[in-house]
Parts: C-alpha cells; sequence; structure tokens
C-alpha cells in the first residue's frame, strides 16, 4: 500500500510540472509545432477503371432507353438527362486514366437497368430522381400555349416540354448545345454554307478570349448564339434546380453579357441545360432579362454514339418519321461535327427548309 501511494504521488508530481518543449526533446514549443498533413491516397488504375466501368455501364443502359422511349416522353427526358451526365462523367474518368499512363478499358455492352450503388447515388442527388417510391408528380405549367410548358416527371424533376405545332410539314430548326470548342466555328460555317441558320447555346465558363471569338463568328455566319448557362448548369454538373432564381437571374445576365460584348448584339434565346428548370425560374427569364425558352422536339441523342454515320443515320431517321421539328445536337462532339455538316446538306436535298430561329421567338409572343 506504501508502494502504490509513493508510485501514484511520483506521477501526480511528474505531470503537475511545468510543460516545456525541451522535455520532449522539441526545439519550439508545443504550440508552434506544425503537424504535417497526410493527403487522401490517390486513386489508382485499378479502381479508375473500375469506377469508368461503372460509369460507362450506367450510360450504355441509358442510350439504350432513350433510343428506345418516345421522343418527349418521361422515360426519354430522364434517360436524355442522366445520359448527358453520365458521358461527361464517362469522359472525366477516361481523361484520368490516360493521364496516368492508363488505357480506357473496354466495356461490354449490358441489358437492364441495374445500377451501381456510387451511380444510383451520385445520379440521384444530382438530379433526385431516386426519392420516394410513390410520390406523384405535379400537374404540368403551361408557359405558352402551343408553344411549351413545364411537365414534372420522375420524382417532380420540372422538364421543359417544347411544341414544334407552329412549324409547317418539312420545317426544321437545327440547335447546338454546350460550345463555344474547338468545332464549333466549322459547324457554324457548314451551316452558313447550307443556308441553314442555327442557334448555338453557350456556355459563359468557355467565354475566355477564344470563346467570343468562336461567338463572334457564329454570329457573323448568321447564326444566334444563345444563353445555356455559366456551367452546365452548375459547376458540378447538376440542373439549375440547385439554384434560386436569382442567383439564376444574375448568372445567365452575366452570360447575356459577354455575348454581347462578343457579338454586338444581346441574345434573344435560352436553353436550360437538361431541359430541367421551375416555371417560376423560366419566366423570370423571360420577363427579366427577355430571353426566350428553346427546347427540342429532336433529340439526337448525340452524347450517345461515337459513330457518325449512326448518328447520322439514326438523325435522318429521326427527322423523316416525325416529318419537321426542333433538332438538338452538341457542336463539341467530333461526331456530331461530321454528322451535322451531312445533316445541313442532306436537309437541303430532299425538300426539307431550314427556317430561321427568329420563328420560335415569334411563335412564343405570338406574332
Amino acid at each position: 500500500m506504501i508502494k502504490r501511494t509513493l508510485v501514484l504521488a511520483a506521477a501526480v508530481s511528474i505531470f503537475s510540472m511545468p510543460v516545456k518543449a525541451q522535455n520532449f526533446g522539441l526545439e519550439r514549443p508545443l504550440s508552434t509545432v506544425e503537424v504535417p498533413e497526410v493527403s487522401p491516397a490517390a486513386p489508382d488504375l485499378s479502381s479508375l477503371s473500375a469506377e469508368y466501368a461503372e460509369f460507362f455501364s450506367a450510360l450504355n443502359s441509358y442510350s439504350n432507353t432513350a433510343f428506345m422511349a418516345p421522343q418527349g416522353s418521361p422515360e426519354a427526358m430522364q434517360a436524355s438527362a442522366a445520359g448527358q451526365y453520365l458521358r461527361g462523367r464517362v469522359e472525366e474518368l477516361g481523361a484520368r486514366i490516360k493521364a496516368l499512363g492508363g488505357s480506357v478499358p473496354s466495356v461490354p455492352a449490358t441489358r437492364g437497368a441495374s445500377f451501381s450503388w456510387r451511380v444510383s447515388s451520385e445520379l440521384n442527388d444530382v438530379f433526385g430522381f431516386g426519392g420516394p417510391a410513390g410520390r406523384s408528380a405535379a400537374p404540368g405549367v403551361e408557359i405558352r400555349a402551343g408553344y411549351c410548358r413545364i411537365n414534372f416527371v420522375k420524382e417532380g424533376v420540372p422538364f421543359l416540354v417544347q411544341s414544334d405545332r407552329f412549324l409547317k410539314k418539312g420545317e426544321v430548326i437545327i440547335t447546338f448545345d454546350d460550345g463555344p470548342g474547338p468545332l464549333t466555328e466549322e459547324v457554324s460555317a457548314a451551316m452558313k454554307a447550307n443556308n441553314a441558320p442555327s442557334v448555338f447555346f453557350v456556355l459563359g465558363s468557355k467565354l475566355n478570349a477564344a470563346g467570343k471569338a468562336r461567338v463572334k463568328a457564329e454570329a457573323a455566319d448568321g447564326n444566334f448564339p444563345g444563353v445555356h448557362g455559366y456551367w452546365h448548369a452548375t459547376e458540378n454538373g447538376k440542373p439549375l434546380t440547385a439554384y434560386s432564381t436569382a442567383k439564376i437571374l444574375d448568372q445567365l445576365g452575366g452570360v447575356s453579357d459577354s455575348i454581347k460584348s462578343a457579338t454586338g448584339a444581346k441574345p434573344v434565346f435560352f436553353r436550360p441545360p437538361y431541359g430541367i428548370i421551375t416555371p417560376d425560374a423560366l419566366k423570370a427569364l423571360s420577363s427579366d432579362l427577355g430571353l426566350v425558352p428553346v427546347g427540342w422536339t429532336i433529340d439526337t441523342l448525340d452524347w450517345s454514339t461515337k459513330d457518325p454515320e449512326a448518328l447520322f443515320e439514326k438523325t435522318v431517321s429521326m427527322i423523316k418519321q416525325r416529318g419537321k421539328g426542333i433538332i438538338l445536337m452538341h457542336d463539341i462532339h467530333p461526331q456530331s461535327r461530321t454528322a451535322a455538316k451531312r445533316l445541313a446538306a442532306w436537309l437541303a436535298e430532299n425538300g426539307y427548309k431550314v427556317v430561321s430561329p427568329e420563328r420560335l421567338a415569334e411563335a412564343y409572343r405570338g406574332e
């Protein structure tokens, strides 16, 4: 008992002494000693390749759904939005794999819609497609009768639904999204050469000096630069529903100003990334910024394939089936560049008329 008391007393005495850096063999006081941060381990090629395979399989599945579902149906709209996002993720992962000296893996085509938890969770976070089961969609909102409306599809996600009833049979309007990029000027010049004035919906994040020069060239070719977003639509790929209406107005107003500074004219048209936007935000963009909303009635799904021949044939098939329409493509993909150039010539040779995008503004305003 005496020994334990002495030991305890000695311990109390030691720990009650003033603590100095020298007691621990340190050159500086404890409060100034910096503990180096340990960075998380960088993903290796194996884990990146596995992640690539997961997202590519989901992209393939959504591509199949988008092609099989009727154009404009809730299934088609959801699949197209998810597919566009997944294409970006697949390209990002592929670039990271190449940066580490690896090769992008070949992923076999699969059937069905069985996604990994990682993919499903990410898509739910971005779009909100995975909300509580059984939730009913809210009624749609008419924006302009006979022109466009907002439909609430899976889990209440608001999609812009475009009408083309103001077009006559054989009339088409061509639109491009997500530029400007290195291919934009070639596509723009091809539209001019084939008397096919088109709308190019641009991203403000790409309007550096080179981007503004490309937008200026679009306008000089007789095309119409339009507002798409600053990002697509937020920096991490979420739709504009992630922002308040006030923030959307502020951000897209800045994009509109950038386009005007490049072309000398205020843009007229706006298309929400993924086609997703609330009725209130859409109405505010129209009233406050004077922008005419534009959707599409023929989605070429050009993000879903890298084969320009297959893309061209599929697009021609959809045009023949519908007889007219507002065509959606992207001027940032090589396959789209090639197919669009062929398409503009094919339309002229086969009795179709590419009408001025001004028809969109006239229809929206009831002129």
